[in-house]
């Protein structure tokens, strides 16, 4: 029983440090003055999703 505890909150531990790390690292570089720069460079604009044109159209 215990071996499945420690198990569970070291998966729940991965978990949550991966989910810091991305939200770091996403704002972070989105925030960032070179981050700025690029956008403005190369004209990014974050793409919109539409579920309708997500499904297979056969």
């Amino acid at each position: 029983m215990g071996l499945v505890m420690m198990i569970f909150f070291y998966v729940i531990t991965l978990y949550i440090a991966y989910l810091v790390i991305t939200v770091a690292v996403r704002h972070g570089i989105d925030n960032s003055e070179v981050g700025k720069l690029l956008k403005q460079k190369h004209g990014y604009q974050e793409e919109k999703f539409h579920p309708k044109d997500d499904l297979d159209k056969d």
